[in-house]
């Protein structure tokens, strides 16, 4: 027996919400203008990922979109342990609360894709979708889930934005990548996850940064699971999984199940994988960007502006209103050019300060101050 149970739906047909049936007929005429050209069955695929490992199924996705055939249509259903996830130009000190984070754990994680910042945990669910470029409608996509989600008599719409929402709350936000001849548009979908957490991690803590990148919009979310006592993970899969099929005329087929023995058996898995763990794809992907900082300590005034290039501080100017400081801002500034913007940057440019300054027990309390202040600031 199948890990999908053909007959789970019925444990859903509880309760039959009126506004159903209006958004079932709207979601018809997205269906019918969809099945007017339809492909044949061996172009159609789906993947199930047993894994939930966040960079592993980001190398999946990143796989089947490489490897695929451009005429194909293929779904991809996959879920993640606990993380945050930002968007391809984002900036994740704009983003994410990563002090926060990084005490509970909670790794940082960029997708190839654009969009804004999501928190994924095993109560949420993901889907990709793949076709051809010609073919790629963000409308069209979202109205293919949403019946997906009809069939779990969850009244959910797409609004202006293509998000799926329940009333005027968010329940899934999706983004896409545009390459060459193909296309794909993923999304999130928030089934049971859990949404103070998501709060705490995407609400970062107000910084003075000016840049460019991609800011997300938020929003006000709600879950599944406050609209049905018996969705989860795989009745969500399997309801989608079928419209799928039905959408593209072919009959119903076990999704194939990746796992990680398909990444050891496919060396471009591991490459994928391996190229997004990396601190230089995660934080030196973002886009270029300033940061002040200005505070009183009882021994001067200081004001400190950054620039940063792919996640690099490539310009300090450091001020202490201090006659007592001027050799150490000075020094300071060019100690702090090169260096990651991180707080083991922070502590490696004041490490050589350190070293090539003559500092007396006063100044090196002081310093001591003014690190550990730059450190929490970041």
């Amino acid at each position: 027996m199948h890990w999908y149970s053909r007959f789970s739906r019925k444990l859903v047909q509880q309760h039959r919400h009126p506004a159903l049936t209006v958004l079932r007929q709207k979601c018809a005429v997205s269906y019918l203008s969809t099945v007017a050209t339809l492909p044949s069955a061996g172009k159609v695929e789906c993947y199930i990922s047993k894994e939930t490992d966040p960079w592993i199924n980001l190398a999946f996705e990143e796989w089947l979109f490489r490897k695929s055939n451009s005429a194909r249509y293929i779904l991809y259903l996959w879920r993640n342990q606990t993380c945050v996830v930002i968007g391809r130009n984002q900036n994740p000190w704009k983003e994410c609360h990563l002090k926060l984070m990084q005490d509970d754990g909670v790794p940082l994680v960029r997708r190839r894709s654009g969009g804004g910042a999501v928190y994924h945990d095993i109560g949420n669910s993901n889907y990709t979708i793949f076709m051809p470029r010609d073919e790629f409608d963000r409308r069209t996509n979202a109205q293919l889930v949403c019946r997906g989600l009809h069939q779990l008599d969850i009244p959910a719409s797409v609004n202006e934005r293509h998000d799926l929402v329940i009333g005027d709350k968010k329940v899934s936000g999706s983004a896409y990548k545009l390459v060459n001849a193909r296309a794909y548009h993923h999304g999130t979908m928030l089934i049971d996850a859990d949404l103070t957490a998501l709060g705490r991690y995407l609400r970062p803590p107000p910084k003075n940064l000016v840049g460019k990148g991609v800011e997300s919009v938020r929003s006000n979310v709600t879950r599944l699971r406050e609209h049905s006592f018996t969705v989860d993970h795989l009745s969500f899969c399997e309801a989608v999984a079928g419209e799928f099929y039905r959408t593209h005329g072919v009959p119903w087929r076990e999704p194939v199940e990746l796992t990680v023995d398909h990444m050891k058996a496919n060396p471009k898995v591991r490459d994928y994988y391996d190229e997004i763990r990396t601190w230089e794809w995660i934080y030196g992907q973002t886009p270029d960007f300033a940061h002040r900082l200005e505070r009183s300590f009882r021994w001067a005034d200081a004001d400190i502006l950054m620039n940063v290039h792919r996640g690099m501080i490539t310009e300090a100017n450091v001020s202490l209103k201090s006659e007592r400081h001027i050799a150490v801002a000075s020094r300071l500034s060019e100690c702090l050019q090169g260096t990651r913007y991180s707080e083991d940057g922070i502590r490696e440019a004041f490490g050589m300060l350190k070293e090539d300054l003559i500092l007396g027990t006063r100044d090196l309390e002081e310093l001591e101050e003014l690190q550990e202040w730059l450190e929490i600031s970041l």
